[in-house]
């Protein structure tokens, strides 16, 4: 991606962010009217989890503008879940005791680590042990770095996470999907970042610019993909300039499943920033992990948002695959709300950011063709349908 600059706005006294990650990450700027989006009721019914109210300490979500919503279409894509649940009502603007949750989960006692004032917490779930941290908003899943809107907090003693981030992030990871289609069509939309006049970053290992790599990395991808079933669409097959809605167009136009974008990162003058990111659109209520000095408003509702779980969920599987293969270092499933490109979505999106460009190191990888050709083969086994 080109220059990074990143925005950290201080919420409460409680939130501690953790500076010394958030650098670069994603370069699609565009604006968009936000749209109010639908929520589809579940299929099974749950009791009620305790809560406790409380008066929030994060920024208060408030509720998205009323505007008219236009038709939707249902996705073609879905992450199945063993059963649907109704999410306590007195589970919205509050804090939820994490024993709370995990019962609501029917999850195993967690287990504590540390006697500090910033403890660690870790629950075993289907998908893998899940560890958060007290005062940190970076979490671990199965061994992998995800980011929290907020960070969890100790209440009376005991851990309390926000709702926003137990509604969006923990409860996918708790309840682990299928990746199948519904429709039968298998149809991705593979979005190589940049191209002609924009060039995306520069590398200081060669001549070639990001717009260079991930054409070329989504070309590998797409061959895979072919063969693996799956109606593949380039939003760009050659060094040609396309604009940010262009890119949702296609998507649109093809009726695609799933909308995959491919990026490189810059650090800018930090040449020891290295490392995979991986993205989806923030959820309405929680904060970016990445702003670009745009404005992060909070009550902002894309179209893309109706597919928060699903994102999040491809988004790990794609992070995963893509870290188990290359052995790069994990900056974690992140979330930023000015990327048009994934909130002008109607379907489950992700941008994934393949290294750094501005790092020696990386830089030189990624410009082998056979670290390019692994990259691809990372992402064609996370979009393994089941």
């Amino acid at each position: 991606m080109g220059k990074s600059n990143i925005v950290h706005v201080p919420y409460c006294r409680a939130l501690v962010v953790v500076t010394a990650f958030l650098c670069c990450a994603g370069c699609q700027t565009g604006l968009q009217r936000p749209v109010q989006t639908e929520v589809l009721a579940p299929e099974i019914e749950v009791a009620p989890a305790s809560a406790v109210e409380l008066p929030i300490a994060a920024p208060t979500p408030i509720t998205p503008p009323q505007v008219t919503l236009p038709p939707t279409t249902l996705p073609t894509v879905a992450f199945h879940q063993s059963r649907s649940v109704v999410w306590p009502t007195n589970w919205v603007n509050t804090w939820i005791s994490l024993e709370s949750w995990r019962r609501f989960n029917d999850l195993a006692n967690f287990d504590r680590f540390g006697d500090g004032s910033a403890p660690t917490y870790r629950l075993q779930t289907a998908g893998g042990p899940l560890s958060l941290r007290v005062g940190s908003r970076v979490a671990s899943y199965d061994g992998f770095e995800y980011w929290l809107g907020f960070a969890p907090q100790i209440i009376g003693g005991a851990p309390y996470v926000h709702w926003i981030d137990a509604q969006k992030l923990l409860q996918p990871l708790a309840r682990p999907a299928r990746f199948c289609c519904l429709n039968g069509s298998r149809t991705i939309v593979i979005d190589a970042g940049h191209g002609g006049r924009d060039i995306g970053a520069g590398s200081i290992s060669s001549e070639d610019s990001e717009k260079d790599y991930t054409l070329d990395w989504a070309q590998r991808l797409e061959r895979l993909l072919a063969t693996n079933g799956w109606k593949v669409v380039m939003t760009r097959t050659t060094d040609i300039d396309l604009g940010l809605g262009e890119r949702v167009a296609i998507a649109d136009q093809a009726n695609a499943d799933v909308f995959v974008s491919l990026h490189f990162n810059s650090g800018s003058v930090n040449r020891d920033l290295a490392g995979i990111e991986t993205y989806c659109l923030t959820p309405t209520g929680m904060p970016s992990h990445l702003t670009r000095n745009y404005d992060d408003d909070l009550r902002q509702v894309f179209p893309n948002n109706a597919f928060d779980e699903q994102n999040v969920q491809a988004a790990v599987r794609l992070h995963r695959a893509l870290l188990q293969r290359s052995g790069a270092g994990d900056r974690g499933v992140r979330r930023a709300r000015f990327m048009t490109v994934l909130r002008g979505q109607n379907r489950p999106a992700v941008l994934i950011e393949g290294g750094y460009l501005t790092n020696p190191g990386e830089a030189q990888r990624i410009a082998s063709s056979s670290y390019r050709q692994l990259l691809a083969e990372a992402v064609a086994s996370g979009l393994q349908i089941e």
